[in-house]
């Protein structure tokens, strides 16, 4: 199978290494990666102005620009001169979860893959602890599940309405309890600070992630219940927005 890896930490990231290292035993491998860390950037692309592209090694190639460009580029450009089976997002430093999937790049990019008509998987590390420096992920456990079920999990993402993708969270474990597909995603009220301060004569928004007031509404068999309680975690996420009809308003022009 031809796999296009990409994420959104950066093509160096051991997340993507590690996963990389584990696909190449039985698949044939490419990269192309932010060139820097761009998460939280969600469906961002590069428009209006060129993308600079490097090649790091063979198969290997870093992105000045968002995931979602990685995606688009890798999968639609003559940049590989192959025919992509599958796209994979990851993996990525941190957990992409109910709310978190609006923001996030990793996200972004397995979105992109679809709307490209290439299937696609995101994983991610839902760390046990925000002390960074302590953060064992464990992201060799994660890669040999997916090249152990690729076929199948590749297979649960749609580019037939309604389009998907398949979204994975795990915690850093050495083995799983199981595998658990969601029922719901959680809702996420993260606590972040916005403060307007003045740096040299000029206002600035001033941003800063405030993880312990995180307020999560999850319930039994949600995303982010069953990756904390050891489970290997699958959501299958619609590509496409949905909206609601409404019959009972009345209007004036």
């Amino acid at each position: 199978m031809n796999i296009l890896v990409t994420n959104d930490d950066g093509y160096d990231s051991p997340g993507l290494t590690t996963l990389v290292d584990i696909l190449s035993k039985e698949h044939s491998v490419y990269v192309l990666a932010p060139d820097r860390n761009r998460s939280a950037v969600s469906n961002h692309i590069t428009m209006f102005k060129d993308t600079g592209i490097e090649k790091i090694k063979d198969k290997v190639y870093s992105c000045q620009g968002y995931p979602a460009d990685c995606a688009a580029i890798g999968l639609t450009s003559d940049l590989f001169d192959v025919k992509f089976d599958l796209l994979i997002s990851g993996i990525n430093l941190g957990g992409n979860l109910g709310t978190d999937i609006v923001y996030s790049g990793t996200c972004a990019a397995a979105r992109q893959a679809v709307l490209n008509k290439i299937p696609s998987i995101a994983l991610s590390i839902q760390p046990l602890t925000y002390d960074v420096e302590k953060i064992d992920y464990k992201f060799h456990t994660l890669a040999n599940f997916v090249l152990k079920n690729l076929d199948q999990l590749k297979n649960l993402s749609s580019t037939e309405n309604p389009r998907t993708f398949v979204n994975i969270n795990a915690v850093p474990m050495d083995s799983y309890k199981g595998i658990k597909f969601s029922k719901e995603l959680c809702i996420k009220e993260y606590g972040d600070d916005l403060k307007i301060e003045e740096k040299d004569g000029k206002l600035v928004s001033v941003f800063r992630p405030n993880y312990h007031k995180v307020h999560v509404n999850y319930p039994e068999e949600s995303d982010i219940s069953l990756t904390n309680k050891g489970y290997v975690n699958i959501s299958i996420v619609f590509t496409d927005p949905f909206c609601n009809s409404v019959d009972d308003v009345k209007l004036v022009l």
